[in-house]
């Protein structure tokens, strides 16, 4: 291209003169607009890769991935790709046919997932799906719920060295389904939720009425966090290892050890 006004190249930031090429929405001197990988000269007008601010021509793209131009084939539906894909078990994949041999669920390539095959072709399965076969000696078919104690013969949860399926995977308490990645703890070998876990199990304060999580001041039959007792001398209020340093006047005032009416 030419043109009458000098301007910079994109490149170099030297004005450019008479001729230039443009790419990237910006003007750049034919030499400067070059591979970041082996700087030879980038034709604007075929393809190149861009990212995080580097250009590569085909030629090294190439080196990196040979299949870059060559038509690719899913290996789940077997159609063609045409724009993005995943990798995964050494293949290509559209981002929506990797998924879990078992449950259906679309896997991102970056979380766990296992290997199985099925009808002579390599598969994913989600690891909450993972066949035990082989490990605990288990088959898909001789797994009973511990929740409704009927057959699972498809995805599962495995918790409490129990197999549930998900939507028996609930809340003694409150019946809600727990997701086998949220925390949860057991009460007489049953599952029970954070929440209800702090509303009915765990001790509360008697002063803010809320759950106690940490250690706790204790009088007769009530609970109390440090935090929200104070000294009845000094006003402050107590922190978490300060047991030996309390003491209990009147039968129902706490006060430090070594405090003293002035």
């Amino acid at each position: 291209m030419s043109g009458k006004q000098e301007v910079p190249c994109a490149g170099c930031h030297k004005a450019i003169g008479l001729k230039w090429v443009v790419a990237l929405d910006q003007k750049w001197h034919r030499y400067c607009f070059a591979c970041d990988t082996c700087r030879m000269p980038i034709d604007s007008r075929k393809s190149f890769f861009y990212d995080k601010g580097l250009k590569t021509c085909v030629d090294c793209a190439k080196k990196e991935d040979p299949s870059i131009g060559e038509e690719k084939t899913c290996q789940g539906c077997g159609k063609g790709i045409d724009k993005a894909w995943v990798i995964g078990l050494g293949s290509k994949w559209h981002s929506d046919c990797f998924t879990c041999n078992e449950c259906k669920r679309v896997i991102d390539p970056k979380e766990k997932f296992f290997k199985v095959q099925v009808n002579d072709k390599h598969v994913p399965k989600c690891a909450d799906c993972k066949v035990t076969k082989g490990i605990a000696g288990l088959d898909v078919k001789e797994k009973v719920c511990a929740g409704c104690e009927k057959e699972i013969d498809s995805a599962w949860v495995v918790a409490l060295n129990k197999h549930w399926h998900h939507g028996c995977f609930k809340c003694s308490h409150c019946d809600r389904e727990i997701d086998s990645k949220e925390k949860f703890l057991t009460n007489v070998g049953k599952p029970i939720c954070m929440g209800c876990n702090n509303d009915h199990f765990r001790s509360k304060c008697k002063v803010c009425g809320k759950p106690i999580a940490g250690t706790s001041l204790i009088y007769k039959e009530d609970s109390y966090h440090h935090s929200c007792v104070s000294c009845h001398i000094c006003g402050e209020a107590f922190v978490e290892g300060d047991h030996e340093n309390i003491r209990i006047v009147n039968g129902k005032d706490f006060k430090h050890a070594d405090c003293k009416k002035k």
